[in-house]
């Protein structure tokens, strides 16, 4: 195994770092589009309706916003502080395993500071609408979000898309040659290039890897050891890695299905292997400070000037696949599964614990203070 080494140093061989989450990319963009007068929340309120509201409360918006990298939540602040004059918002980027204890312990203090939180963690959601903790709300949208993605009493929903797949830097790989199923990684030629973040520090990419073994075997993960892997911390960490081309290969991260073109990272989807994608969620909680900007948030989140350009897979059923890609549910992969996994948290303990036997264990500090 490698040694441990910091995110600074992967990424000090030059270029900045990729853009983060990817629908904090829209916000600009949903600042500068005026909502057509027909997108009204549950209540028949527009954005217009909403903002007044939340003018009239004061305070600053708290949302807790799961991600690995702080720059995640710089987007999005810029968009809503931009469309919004006056309000002010303060999104907290953590890791969702961690976000979910700092709102129990704020719970269990009777302080709490958190509005709003969108996380990967969607087990919380059905635990915290059980001990009746989530405001019911509809926001703006609500109509166009499957069935699959909120709750039918409407304590949370789904508020993007996001889908963990392979990367590979175009300098480094030929688009021929690119990764596409997990068995590509045992290849010679990306023999010590080769950069993920640890299965049992982040549970999407353990279920990337819950795939992986079940397809190919758990031998698998010796023969990806002996092909020269970097474990690192944080999903971004790869991503970053290899557009800088300190490593030439990722999985388990995301990426632009449509890139930039100045960008030297491509993502590709799996030929024929599973791959992750799920809905993050969102809830306003009952007891936030700060309802009437909490649900302008939301409505603002699932309108359609900031669903209407996604970097992956829509949300909405009224926005259409991106130019030369299909609907979600012809792809080999299932949101639902991703659910139903994260709901098991017996087994996703157990297949923590196994990564750490075959691996070792998570080394490094947290990646937002890395």
């Amino acid at each position: 195994m490698k040694k441990t080494i910091s995110r600074r140093h992967l990424i000090r061989a030059g270029g900045s770092l990729l853009s983060s989450s990817l629908i904090f990319q829209n916000a600009l963009h949903a600042a500068e589009t005026p909502v057509g007068p027909a997108e009204v929340d549950g209540s028949g309120k527009t954005l217009q309706d909403l903002y007044q509201a939340a003018l009239k409360e004061g305070g600053v918006l708290t949302v807790y916003a799961g991600g690995d990298e702080v720059t995640q939540g710089f987007g999005i602040k810029a968009g809503f502080e931009r469309q919004f004059p006056g309000l002010k918002i303060n999104i907290v980027v953590d890791l969702s395993k961690y976000h979910d204890t700092r709102i129990e312990e704020e719970l269990l203090r009777k302080d709490l500071k958190v509005d709003v939180a969108h996380l990967q963690t969607l087990h919380d959601f059905d635990d915290w609408a059980a001990r009746d903790l989530l405001l019911s709300y509809k926001p703006i949208g609500w109509d166009q979000i499957p069935a699959a993605y909120k709750d039918p009493q409407a304590r949370f929903t789904g508020l993007f898309m996001l889908t963990f797949a392979n990367s590979y830097n175009k300098n480094l790989v030929a688009a021929n040659n690119a990764p596409r199923d997990y068995s590509d990684f045992l290849k010679p030629e990306f023999k010590s290039s080769i950069i993920i973040a640890y299965p049992h520090d982040d549970d999407a990419v353990l279920y990337v890897f819950d795939k992986i073994i079940k397809k190919y075997g758990i031998d698998f993960i010796s023969k990806l050891q002996a092909n020269g892997v970097q474990w690192v911390r944080g999903t971004q960490t790869p991503r970053d890695a290899v557009e800088v081309g300190k490593y030439a290969v990722s999985t388990g991260t995301s990426g632009m299905f449509v890139p930039v073109e100045s960008a030297n990272t491509r993502f590709v989807l799996p030929s024929n292997d599973p791959f992750l994608t799920w809905a993050q969620t969102g809830a306003i909680f009952k007891d936030a400070k700060h309802p009437a900007a909490a649900k302008l948030y939301m409505s603002w989140m699932l309108s359609l000037p900031m669903q209407s350009q996604p970097r992956q897979f829509p949300l909405r059923m009224d926005v259409a696949p991106l130019p030369g890609f299909k609907p979600l549910s012809q792809y080999n992969t299932s949101p639902e599964d991703f659910k139903a996994f994260m709901r098991d948290r017996a087994r996703v303990e157990r297949l923590k614990g196994l990564f750490e036997r075959l691996i070792g264990p998570v080394q490094g500090i947290s990646p937002l203070k890395d």
